[in-house]
């Protein structure tokens, strides 16, 4: 008997054990369902009592990502190292959403978490020192003297370059961003060539002019010299362009390439001529680099440029007309019209492009002829030229839509469509021209543009039109999805 009540009490008592346990975790799955209330103070308090009972730090991981990702504002407001330390946690998080909502409170909480974050950079996974970096470098001053410290490790310097450069870009004055670039400003002379390869990124990305001249030092050492070019080309400030000149006749193509990029961001005309010397270069890179260089520099470049278009190497005729295009140089339309009987129809096709620049009336005869060439390329191009010239263009190209060529009036409905809203009000009032041809060309064109304006007047037109133009005008409001007058819709 004795026996049995032995078995009896120790199953009341596995009984009420598996009740507590099943209690415990009824309050805990309660607790963490009111983390996704929209209630603040819900879950705010249900936040509290999870920090209390020590919950949080082994029952996250196996919550939902809604959950992880909703308790960081509720740790924010509540603050104290507890919630510091679950914040930390969660920057490691395999989701995006709960490590950017940790790193959001971080910053929220402030100054208190900025020796937790510090560490971070230090010990941490790759995702927790990103998402660590990203809320140092919203932390503001106060954030500087701890990232200072972190340069001097090699495992965290990177990332506290970059926090650092958030910092100083992010600042309120003038004082502030100082002092988040001094550290970095002097990182360039340091003989840690790795720490200053950190900072030199950074400082060109941010564009900090003071950074100009330690970076114009840096370029006579080796290790440096690739990064510090890129960031003088960031930053564009002229003091740089006669340093980095010498550097296009390197031995290097990547440094080749990457001191025609920065010259080009510069913009100073000094370097106009150093560019157009290695246009014969043929690395596909460099020429790419080159030819934004020299538009970016503009009319200094183009007048040297007309030179190279006389070359019997046609990669620099390529090269010298590509390298005008958006210039606007008036001193180069005859040049270019010569341009346009080159045998290579890349080369015709460019200098077309190079002379659509904004009223440039003077090209319109030059690209009316362009439009006849073979080669639809240069159609193309051509079409895109007069389009940029806008509003000037306009009664030329209307003259060809009331001629008798109608690929002509395509070309020139075309070029219409593509110079857009400078084109729309000459379109609308072309449609009460005496002209059949021309009010039929203008109704092609404002169905091909779309511009759902144009619908009442071509609805007035097509009452009063008969024969061809009435088919093509019903044809245009049904492109522009408008209702025929007389149709049945349009009596209801």
């Amino acid at each position: 008997m004795n026996k049995r009540k032995k078995w009896v009490m120790l199953l009341c008592l596995c009984i009420i054990g598996i009740a507590l346990l099943w209690s415990r975790y009824a309050k805990k799955a309660a607790l963490f369902a009111q983390i996704n209330s929209n209630d603040m103070s819900v879950r705010e308090q249900a936040t509290i009592l999870l920090l209390e009972r020590d919950i949080i730090p082994g029952g996250l991981p196996t919550q939902q990502v809604t959950v992880r990702t909703n308790i960081s504002e509720p740790l924010a407001r509540i603050g104290g190292q507890k919630a510091i330390n679950t914040l930390i946690r969660l920057l490691s998080d395999f989701e995006d959403a709960p490590s950017r909502s940790a790193a959001d409170a971080l910053v929220k909480i402030g100054p208190a978490a900025l020796p937790s974050l510090s560490q971070v950079l230090l010990v941490g996974d790759e995702r927790a020192k990103r998402s660590a970096t990203n809320a140092l470098g919203r932390m503001g001053p106060a954030a500087v003297p701890f990232l200072r410290r972190l340069m001097s490790d090699p495992v965290s310097r990177t990332d506290a370059c970059i926090a650092l450069g958030n910092v100083g870009a992010a600042a309120r004055s003038t004082a502030e961003a100082e002092k988040a670039f001094t550290p970095l400003i002097h990182a360039v002379s340091n003989p840690d060539l790795d720490l200053a390869n950190d900072a030199i990124p950074v400082l060109g990305e941010k564009r900090v002019t003071a950074a100009v001249e330690p970076l114009r030092e840096a370029i006579a050492i080796a290790e440096l010299r690739y990064n510090a070019i890129v960031a003088l080309g960031n930053i564009a400030d002229p003091r740089a362009t006669m340093d980095l000149i010498p550097f296009l006749s390197d031995p290097s193509i990547g440094l080749r390439t990457a001191t025609a990029r920065a010259l080009g961001q510069i913009a100073d005309p000094r370097a106009a001529k150093p560019l157009v010397a290695t246009i014969t270069e043929r690395n596909a890179d460099y020429r790419s680099a080159l030819v934004l260089a020299l538009q970016r520099i503009g009319a200094p470049a183009a007048v040297l440029l007309v030179r190279q278009l006389r070359s019997k190497d046609v990669f620099v005729r390529r090269a010298a007309t590509q390298s005008m295009w958006g210039v606007g140089e008036p001193s180069t339309i005859p040049y270019l019209r010569q341009a346009l009987s080159d045998p290579d129809a890349e080369v015709r096709a460019s200098a077309a492009r190079a002379l659509g620049w904004r009223e440039n009336v003077a090209a319109v005869p030059v690209l009316l002829e362009a439009l006849q060439d073979e080669d639809g390329m240069v159609v193309d191009a051509s079409i895109e030229a007069l389009a940029s010239i806008g509003a000037k263009a306009i009664p030329t190209l209307f003259s060809l839509c009331s001629g008798s060529d109608p690929t002509a009036a395509l070309y020139a409905s075309r070029a219409l469509v593509e110079m857009g809203e400078p084109a729309f009000p000459a379109l609308l009032e072309a449609l009460d021209s005496p002209d059949p041809q021309l009010q039929l060309w203008a109704a092609v064109t404002l169905a091909d543009m779309g511009d759902h304006r144009a619908v009442p007047k071509l609805q007035e037109l097509h009452k009063r039109s008969q024969g061809n133009l009435r088919v093509i005008l019903s044809r245009a409001l049904s492109e522009l999805g408008a209702v025929l007058p007389g149709s049945p819709k349009s009596q209801t």
